[in-house]
């Protein structure tokens, strides 16, 4: 199958699994939002802080330098298996032994006994790194997509059921592990490729140096994405956080079911063609236009309905959210752009200037989150925000001059997107005070500012592009 016979393969099934996985998160959210508390949220957060940063080490690059490299032999595909699920255990073995010292840290006696629990996924995960790398590489997405829905399935009901069950925070950990063990037995099951009892750590060395500074922006990417939850879980208390984290996973809708998923998918398929700096840009730049078009009018969406959106779909214990879900809106626009950067990083195999922009990204997003928590949970968002306008065009110049992309040229072409779904926002925004003086029913009111919403956007596209087939044109280039 050819290049682009694949890519299209893979995005066809990506997008129709991730529409059914996204439907189960949007169901999820609503109903652990309605039967656990913010202050669930905030313990699992305080959770995800640590298993976050330690979950980077079960992979340390390596599935990202299988799908780089050309045609790995069964030598390093083996030891990279037993590498793997090495670490798996020594990062359970670490995160039970610190379970007790972070619970005091952050004051929660619960994180004790859950940090044990939900640290059992390192070892779970680390059996399948090889799997999944493989399945990408060959850009066989149709059958990992099925596998990954079929564990959310599963997963989010296991969960449902936890929480009705009266369970708490452990639905959460639950939902997590149950998605783990049927994803990884999906995989092996159905896989041909099996390790030899053969390890070398000559095999590892060959590379490592992708690895290392791949692994090493992990951590620094980590810690400028995750220092705000450490900073609330710690000054501001366990609720706070959780009303912060939910909004947080929300802005990241459009990161993890556009930017992230089209990066699955091109990635292994930019490794193919990084020597041809025009092909590649080309590809490139209709990749952000298509997720400008869909996450732009996402977000702008969300700020003008955030109030409605809050009071229907959670309820009025979530007080806050409202707000911060409207300052961090922004940001999961200008991260949907940025974060497609990484691919342009790691199929150049320029990992080393990877790592160099995520450490300047992680010190001015750790300067101004230190200074925003002064100012609560609001100043935090504030502060996130700001820090990522700043670093918005030193992240595009670093990655994109690598392509032959000038950043004028490729925000020209997202543009004209940024400007109608600005234009959307602020017309659902006054058709809703509109609605105000004639609607007293909330979900209803929440419908029609949506449907407006929808024909505004399909409107001024239409007047900007002249005609659909337009549109769709560009995307097919």
């Amino acid at each position: 199958m050819m290049l682009k016979q694949k890519v299209l393969s893979g995005t066809k099934w990506i997008t129709i699994a991730n529409m059914f996985r996204q439907v189960l998160q949007i169901i999820s959210l609503i109903v652990f939002a309605r039967l656990l508390t913010p202050t669930d949220f905030g313990t699992y957060a305080i959770l995800m802080i640590f298993v976050g940063f330690l979950g980077m080490f079960t992979d340390m690059g390596t599935s990202a330098a299988l799908i780089h490299r050309n045609r790995p032999s069964d030598k390093l595909l083996s030891s990279v298996f037993y590498f793997n699920v090495f670490i798996g255990f020594i990062l359970f073995i670490l995160l039970s032994l610190l379970a007790m010292p972070i619970s005091i840290f952050f004051e929660r006696p619960e994180v004790k006994e859950l940090l044990p629990t939900i640290a059992i996924n390192f070892v779970i995960v680390s059996f399948g790194v090889v799997q999944k790398a493989l399945y990408e590489k060959a850009m066989n997405f149709k059958n990992l997509t099925i596998y990954e829905s079929i564990a959310a399935l599963f997963s989010v009901i296991a969960g449902i059921c936890s929480a009705i069950y009266g369970l708490g925070v452990y639905s959460l950990v639950i939902q997590t592990l149950v998605a783990s063990v049927i994803l990884v037995f999906l995989m092996w099951y159905s896989s041909n490729w099996r390790p030899l009892w053969y390890f070398s750590i000559v095999e590892i060395k060959k590379i490592w140096a992708y690895t290392a500074h791949l692994s090493s922006f992990s951590i620094i990417n980590y810690f400028s994405r995750n220092a705000d939850n450490f900073l609330i879980g710690k000054f501001l208390g366990s609720s706070a956080l959780g009303v912060y984290s939910l909004a947080y996973k929300i802005m990241l809708y459009p990161l993890q079911n556009i930017s992230q998923v089209l990066i699955r998918i091109l990635f292994p398929a930019f490794a193919q063609i990084q020597k041809d700096n025009e092909k590649f840009k080309n590809a490139y730049l209709r990749v952000i236009f298509f997720i400008a078009l869909v996450s732009f009018p996402i977000m702008t969406g969300l700020m003008a309905t955030a109030d409605i959106l809050v009071d229907v779909l959670f309820g009025n214990k979530w007080e806050g959210l409202a707000v911060i879900l409207f300052i961090l809106a922004p940001v999961g626009m200008m991260q949907s752009i940025v974060t497609t950067t990484g691919s342009i990083f790691m199929a150049k195999g320029n990992t080393k200037e990877m790592f160099k922009i995520g450490t300047i990204n992680s010190i001015v997003t750790l300067g101004a989150l230190t200074i925003g928590v002064l100012f609560g949970v609001e100043g935090v968002a504030y502060s996130y925000l700001i820090a990522n306008i700043v670093m918005l065009y030193p992240n595009l110049l670093t990655a994109w001059r690598q392509i032959g992309l000038s950043v004028q040229e490729g925000l020209k072409e997202i543009m004209p997107i940024f400007i109608i779904s600005f234009l959307m926002g602020v017309l659902v925004m006054l058709f809703g005070q509109i609605l105000t003086d004639f609607i007293e029913n909330q979900s209803l009111k929440l419908i029609l500012m949506v449907l407006c919403g929808f024909v505004v956007f399909l409107g001024l596209v239409r007047l900007k592009y002249g005609a659909y087939k337009v549109l769709i044109s560009e995307l097919k280039k």
